[in-house]
């Protein structure tokens, strides 16, 4: 790679879900050529997720079957129980779904799978590439480096941007991001002694600090995970086992669900869970997917749904787009294209912030506390 400069039609930076996704919608439904960049070296410990079953609708669309999976990919989930505004137990499916069956997922597993289909259909995936990122007239450029290798350039038609809810390149691009709030969530990963079978819940737990996750996942582990502003993860030291320990302890209904559970995880991990927009409508031949454009509450269950349709509808979008440049009279119609997506990206995520005011509304027992303060004016 020492000598190498890359010209390729479209280059997509995150190896995540959604750029993989877009990047085998691209190969699949076009004959362009497409490179995928990744900071990472793909060690970075996978949470598991909990999914709606139209995800196996998109997979279809993409030319992928359940059984190009591991077996133990996917868990059978049919709900929660919840404990939110009230002591009492309610039974309900994931907020912002009506769907009647959904899945946990061996994220490991799926985003390798993932990975593995990308480059049997001709994608060239670079990992542990950081880049910097200019454009040159009608060409993108990307200057990268690599810890083996010497730097190299690239240069696209296209740019894709898949790198997640903690970049900032659409900011340094020109772009305008809109962030909600600080959320962060602090887990560990268990091993569940007994085999069991069948349907699987998740529970949630409301606290005066923030929200408890907990779910089932493949291969007889478990995920429990604190929900919490930064500020407040910092202050509680929650990146530290023993007291992240001692804040499960004084949950009402995980601690009980996980007494006979082995903990794995050595220090509690932490994520980035805020809920942000990104605007992107003046850039030329970018586009943003996934997390990138829009993130989610983890409440809402929306997250890898949202990051696969939306690179699908990007892949369409670039490949409509690069199809009829040189034709002029089409060109009205593509840029119309390029605001209807960045219109139905807004809309969307100006109804999931009705909906998200309204549920953490629904909990009325901590109001004195800012976690929840902060939440009742959305």
């Amino acid at each position: 790679m020492s000598d190498l400069n890359i010209k390729t039609d479209v280059v997509i930076i995150g190896a995540g879900p959604a750029g993989v996704c877009a990047a085998l919608s691209l190969l699949t439904y076009s004959s362009l050529h497409v490179v995928v960049l990744e900071q990472s070296d793909f060690s970075q410990v996978r949470v598991g997720e909990h999914v709606s079953d139209s995800l196996f609708a998109l997979l279809d669309y993409l030319k992928l079957q359940k059984s190009d999976f591991p077996a133990h990919c996917f868990l059978p989930c049919y709900g929660d129980t919840t404990y939110w505004g009230s002591d009492l137990p309610r039974v309900r499916h994931a907020i912002f779904s009506s769907e009647n069956a959904s899945v946990q997922l061996d994220r490991e597993s799926f985003d390798f799978t993932l990975i593995e289909q990308l480059t049997a259909r001709g994608g060239t995936l670079i990992p542990r590439t950081h880049c910097t990122v200019s454009q040159q007239d009608s060409e993108w450029l990307l200057q990268c480096t690599h810890p083996t290798q010497a730097p190299f350039e690239i240069r696209a038609r296209y740019l894709i941007d898949a790198s997640g809810r903690n970049s900032s390149l659409c900011r340094q691009l020109g772009g305008q991001s809109h962030k909600l709030d600080q959320l962060m969530g602090a887990g560990c990963f268990f091993s569940c002694k007994e085999q069991t079978e069948g349907a699987q819940e998740q529970l949630i737990e409301s606290t005066e600090y923030g929200w408890w996750y907990g779910a089932r996942l493949p291969n007889q582990q478990y995920v429990a995970t604190f929900f919490s502003d930064s500020d407040i993860i910092s202050k509680l030291r929650l990146n530290q086992r023993q007291h992240w320990q001692h804040l499960l302890q004084q949950s009402q209904h995980l601690k009980r669900l996980v007494k006979d559970y082995t903990t794995l995880s050595v220090h509690p991990w932490l994520r980035n869970a805020a809920s942000q927009y990104s605007d992107a409508s003046t850039l030329r031949n970018y586009l943003a997917i996934g997390d990138a454009a829009c993130a989610f509450d983890p409440i809402s269950s929306m997250g890898l749904g949202f990051a696969l349709t939306s690179a699908c509808h990007a892949a369409r979008l670039v490949i409509s787009e690069l199809e009829q440049q040189q034709n002029l009279m089409q060109a009205t119609a593509v840029t119309q294209a390029r605001q209807l997506y960045q219109q139905d990206l807004h809309t969307h995520f100006a109804s999931y912030q009705q909906l998200r005011r309204h549920f953490y509304q629904t909990e009325q027992r901590w109001l004195h506390a800012p976690f929840w303060q902060r939440r009742q004016a959305g």
